[in-house]
């Protein structure tokens, strides 16, 4: 989570909507007059007064990167030190998403995957969302591998062409590569068949079943292993589709 207090966010909230409004300029000077509270003001000296707001909230702001600040002496008839500040676009994006900053300490536990950019789009969509919500809980984990798992078993189901929804684990890796099956003029060699459907047979003899029977909830790295894995298969398969 973003390291600011509630009424902090509520006064970062409001300088991006008006500021959005068009009330406020993106770069906007501040006043703190002796009675209390914050003077905003544009360029043309337009002026917003908030009451019980202080200096320290204002460099909470900064030091959280939202805002960008260059104090300069202006001495106005009034004799005031104006501080100058500028929105960042950290502050925009931390309002846009209503400041739910996502947990993405899982891309350590895909050991593989430092840049999950290259992850299948699947994988990336259905189970990184999960995971996001917090990567140290087994029962996250336990949940976005067997979603990877699905996935596998759903890609093959693709690939092989195979319509019959009957047709589940060890039963669909054998119907995808049997001999003269859907890809035989893929893999024409039938030790290297042999060799695709005894690694896919394994996989999901090892994965699919324990992990739609009961929960595993496995560690994360074991977790972020077991998808890694899952990837690499998936690309496998995709290989074959090309070829």
């Amino acid at each position: 989570m973003y390291n600011i207090t509630p009424a902090q966010k509520e006064l970062l909230i409001w300088l991006v909507q008006t500021v959005k409004k068009g009330e406020l300029e993106e770069m906007f000077a501040v006043q703190y007059p002796e009675n209390g509270g914050v003077i905003f003001k544009d360029h043309n000296r337009n002026k917003h007064y908030k009451k019980n707001l202080n200096r320290v909230q204002m460099i909470a702001l900064s030091t959280s990167e939202f805002l960008v600040v260059d104090v300069r002496k202006i001495y106005t008839f009034e004799k005031q030190v104006d501080e100058y500040y500028t929105l960042t676009g950290k502050a925009y994006e931390a309002i846009d998403s209503n400041f739910a900053e996502p947990d993405t300490s899982f891309i350590k536990y895909i050991s593989s995957f430092p840049d999950i950019t290259n992850l299948d789009k699947e994988l990336k969509s259905r189970c990184l969302p999960t995971l996001g919500a917090g990567s140290a809980d087994p029962k996250l984990w336990d949940s976005a591998v067997r979603t990877a798992v699905v996935i596998l078993e759903e890609r093959l189901r693709d690939i092989g062409q195979v319509t019959n929804p009957m047709k589940v684990g060890k039963d669909l890796v054998g119907e995808v590569f049997r001999q003269n099956g859907p890809l035989a003029l893929k893999l024409t060699s039938e030790s290297e068949r042999i060799s695709y459907r005894d690694l896919f047979l394994g996989i999901i003899g090892t994965f699919r079943n324990p992990y739609a029977h009961r929960l595993i909830d496995p560690t994360p790295e074991n977790g972020g292993t077991v998808i890694s894995f899952i990837n690499f298969l998936l690309n496998m398969l995709e290989d074959l589709r090309r070829t």
